[in-house]
């Protein structure tokens, strides 16, 4: 079974560069993002799914959930790249340009593959890319296209290239676009992935962008050089403090409850029922980084 990761941080690496590629073992981001789209010339096509194929069973079982972005459901590349990378080591597609034609198309297209390749009906996953208006404005439909849907990520360059717009530092242009997109995911339960952050040299930037994009309830960011991976990382993931408080909260919450109050008071603050249940989703996602053992 393909490895699932957490997450948190997504390195994209183009699959036209072995040399890149060669590297995946060493990088720590949760997964790895094999680019054969937008990253790759006209050119380099079949060399780079080639590559991605070969690095695909290269790397099986190196730690990291090992994605791979494939081109657009309408190019001529498309079918191509998911009968190539298809198989146990992957566990999901990136569907560019996303809508409900394509993700349907690329649902229909990822069985066949199976198929040929011996594998379980839906055992590759898909995050559809959402970058043009229609799927911002249509989000919570758009996701529902496909039962293999387990993620979306922002694609901020494609989206603010159709608005005629220029990408700022605090990316106050596309901010409605986030707040839609988290809010239709977090409604399907899916995991919400950033665009990446466009400067490699600006990581307080970064992390200004970073902790924006958390507070609106992603739960992730993709990026493209290997310097971003400790900063997201750490941004999304729950601080010693947080855990603290958490057990606090926990903890007080029980107590109050076996005592037959409710909602109690803990370090000056009002602790019901959602703000225990959200401590208590701080304290598994803590679990499942390894940062606590209990």
């Amino acid at each position: 079974m393909a490895k699932r990761s957490a997450r948190r941080s997504l390195l994209y690496i183009p699959g036209s560069s072995q040399k890149m590629l060669g590297k995946i073992g060493t990088v720590t981001s949760d997964a790895v993002l094999m680019d054969l789209e937008d990253a790759v010339s006209l050119e380099e096509k079949d060399n780079a799914r080639s590559n991605v194929a070969e690095a695909l069973q290269a790397w099986a079982g190196c730690g990291r959930e090992l994605i791979c972005r494939i081109n657009a459901a309408d190019t001529i590349w498309c079918y191509e790249d998911i009968l190539a990378v298809t198989g146990e080591p992957l566990s999901a597609v990136i569907v560019p340009k996303a809508n409900e034609r394509f993700l349907i198309a690329v649902d229909l297209m990822l069985t066949a593959a199976e198929q040929k390749k011996g594998l379980a009906p839906g055992s590759i996953e898909m995050i559809p890319l959402f970058e043009t208006a229609y799927a911002i404005a249509n989000a919570y439909q758009v996701l529902g296209a496909s039962a293999r849907i387990t993620a979306v990520q922002l694609g901020a360059e494609d989206l603010t290239k159709e608005q005629g717009i220029d990408r700022t530092r605090e990316g106050r242009e596309f901010l409605f676009a986030r707040q839609q997109l988290a809010m239709a995911a977090r409604a399907r339960e899916l995991d919400i992935l950033d665009t990446p952050y466009p400067d490699i040299r600006d990581l307080e930037g970064l992390e200004a962008d970073a902790r924006l994009v958390k507070s609106l309830g992603f739960t992730g960011k993709t990026c493209i050089h290997p310097s971003h991976i400790e900063t997201i990382n750490r941004v999304f993931s729950p601080a010693a403090g947080e855990i603290d408080f958490a057990r606090g909260v926990v903890e007080a919450y029980a107590v109050s409850v076996a005592e037959g109050r409710g909602a109690c008071m803990y370090n000056g603050k009002m602790i019901d029922k959602p703000v225990a249940e959200r401590a208590e989703k701080l304290l598994k996602k803590a679990k499942a980084l390894r940062l606590i053992t209990e």
